[in-house]
C-alpha cells in the first residue's frame, strides 16, 4: 500500500477545501486533493471522500457545498481541515455566498455545487456535483501537494 501511495504522490495536485454548513448551521471544511473538473456542459465537478472519514455520512448526503482551490498562503488552513475532528471554520475564514454556502476567503477559486451523484469506489466514494456558480481570483498562486509535501509555484 505504501509503495502505491508513493507512486500516486508523484502526481502534483492542487489543494482544496470542501466547505458547507454542518447539521447545526456551522461552517465546516475538509481538505482534499481529489478535485477534478468533469464537464463544461453541464458544468460538473467531482471529489472523493474516504470511507473512514469522520464526516463520511455528512459529505455523502450534503446537498450543497463549495469546492475552494487554496492559494499558496493557505497551508495552515489546509492542515487544519485535514485533521479529524477539527473541521470547524471560523468567521474570518469564510464568507457566505448568496446561496448560503460558506466560501473560503482568499481562495484562488470557489465553486458552489449541488449534489448530483455519489458513487462507491473502493475505499472512497466519488461525489459528483452540479456547479451552480463560481468565483475566480487569478492574481494569486496555488498551493500544491507533491510527494507528501506542500509546495508553491
Amino acid at each position: 500500500m505504501k509503495a502505491l501511495r508513493n507512486a500516486f504522490g508523484q502526481f502534483a495536485t492542487g489543494v482544496c477545501v470542501v466547505s458547507a454548513l454542518d447539521n447545526s448551521g456551522q461552517p465546516i471544511g475538509v481538505t482534499i486533493n481529489s478535485f477534478s473538473s468533469v464537464s463544461l456542459d453541464p458544468a460538473l465537478a467531482l471529489w472523493s471522500v474516504q470511507n473512514s472519514s469522520d464526516l463520511f455520512d455528512f459529505w455523502t448526503k450534503a446537498q450543497k457545498y463549495a469546492i475552494n482551490i487554496l492559494a499558496s498562503d493557505q497551508q495552515a488552513l489546509s492542515g487544519q481541515c485535514a485533521k479529524p475532528g477539527q473541521h470547524g471554520l471560523q468567521g474570518e475564514q469564510v464568507k457566505m455566498s448568496a446561496a448560503g454556502i460558506p466560501l473560503i476567503v482568499g481562495a484562488l477559486a470557489s465553486f458552489e455545487l449541488t449534489l448530483a451523484q455519489v458513487v462507491p469506489a473502493g475505499d472512497h466514494h466519488l461525489i459528483l456535483g452540479n456547479i451552480s456558480s463560481y468565483q475566480v481570483n487569478d492574481t494569486l498562486s496555488p498551493l500544491v501537494f507533491h510527494k507528501g509535501q506542500y509546495h508553491c509555484l
